[in-house]
């Protein structure tokens, strides 16, 4: 069942086949170390970024106890059995993920994906594909072997073992959000040269070597950088909506987003998958019922599959940038709307904690995962080489 919730029913409009002809890359596809950037960036700017970083993971492990809970109802249940509520989910003390179980104040497995990035990046001060691709493959089989490996993840570790380097151990075929989740660690470095984009595309063609992955991984960094360089998310949205330099495709996304504050999405955008059918149904009877927000992204498709997944971003980044205490309501939102909750707040995450500085962050969220200090050292050794 994991393998069928892993690839969201796709939108009718917008195709594997149409993805692979129209959304195509504008970055570089060499193989090539990319370089370090060009310029320091400047505190205001290191220290969003900070909190991007930091806000998507701190996010990530805040939901992964209710994350892939395809059923809301049942998520509910589960926070009343211990006497709590949708309005403060996060955190909930007993991991209940039907697909594995990590330990209370860790990360989900997008959360532990990022790790390996993280730290070669820290390292290196640029994406060397070939040690980014053996950090990863030494993080999941030496440091951390007991966490859950994503289909792509999967494919990394088989390709290291078989020799590969680099981008060829990615996955040809998987665009799902993985893709964009690590965008925060790119703009962190790259933020605001022209060395973004093929920064990006290095690292997502490691995991995932495809075009479609490639374009909505870069979508989201762009999206990302608009904040971490000072625009509001507002601005942001308004940007990637119009001349933001994104595809078609990609700007529609965008415009659905924004448009469903003044229009909630009601009804499907997209044909379920067999395997869906049912879960879907269920929540589109119970639509009167739960959040609009919560509707919305069962409208899009709640699973962890691209365009729906970047499509939820963009809807939550709209919903909630504006809103009063924007990090925490935000994320809270996503991840009482299930499914794919923990590949989504990562971005989420970086997007709302970016606008609201590393202050927005609650302190005692923060005091629940016990590698925070770990991850922020990482952070802070990233940023030097920014």
């Amino acid at each position: 069942m994991r393998t069928a919730l892993q690839t969201a029913a796709k939108p009718q409009a917008f195709t594997r086949a149409q993805g692979a002809s129209r959304l195509r890359s504008k970055t570089m596809a060499t193989a090539a170390p990319v370089a370090a950037p060009m310029t320091a960036a400047a505190p205001a700017v290191k220290e969003r970024a900070k909190a991007a970083i930091l806000g998507g993971l701190l996010a990530d492990a805040a939901s992964m106890p209710l994350h892939w809970i395809y059923d809301v109802p049942k998520m509910q249940e589960l926070l009343a059995a211990k006497g709590l509520t949708a309005a403060a989910p996060e955190f909930y003390p007993e991991p209940s993920c039907p697909f594995y179980q990590h330990p209370f104040g860790s990360l989900s497995p997008y959360g532990h994906e990022l790790i390996p990035l993280l730290r070669t990046l820290a390292d290196e001060g640029k994406v060397d594909e070939d040690k980014y691709a053996q950090a990863i493959h030494r993080y999941f089989t030496s440091e951390e072997p007991n966490a859950y490996r994503n289909k792509s993840i999967r494919n990394v570790v088989a390709a290291v073992e078989e020799g590969k380097k680099g981008r060829e151990c990615g996955d040809a075929a998987d665009f799902q959000a993985n893709c964009f989740a690590k965008a925060s660690l790119l703009v962190a470095l790259y933020a605001g040269t022209p060395r973004l984009r093929s920064a990006m595309e290095s690292a997502i063609r490691v995991q995932q070597n495809n075009d479609q992955a490639v374009a909505f991984g870069i979508a989201g960094a762009l999206l990302l950088e608009k904040v971490v360089l000072g625009s509001s998310i507002e601005e942001a949205l308004a940007w990637a909506s119009s001349e933001g330099g994104l595809d078609a495709e990609l700007r529609e996304l965008v415009q659905r987003g924004l448009s469903s504050r003044t229009t909630p999405l009601r009804e499907l955008t997209y044909e379920p998958s067999s395997y869906m059918v049912d879960m879907v149904s269920k929540h589109m009877a119970l639509k009167d019922a739960l959040p609009a927000f919560t509707t919305a992204v069962w409208c899009n498709g709640p699973a962890c599959g691209n365009p729906a997944a970047f499509a939820n971003v963009a809807m939550a980044a709209a919903h909630y940038g504006t809103a009063a205490d924007a990090y925490v309501a935000g994320v809270r939102a996503n991840l009482m709307a299930g499914g794919d909750n923990c590949s989504r707040s990562l971005l989420i995450g970086a997007l709302l904690a970016a606008q609201g500085g590393v202050a927005s962050l609650p302190a005692d969220w923060r005091s629940k995962v016990p590698k925070m200090p770990e991850y922020e050292a990482l952070v802070d050794r990233l940023l030097a080489r920014a």
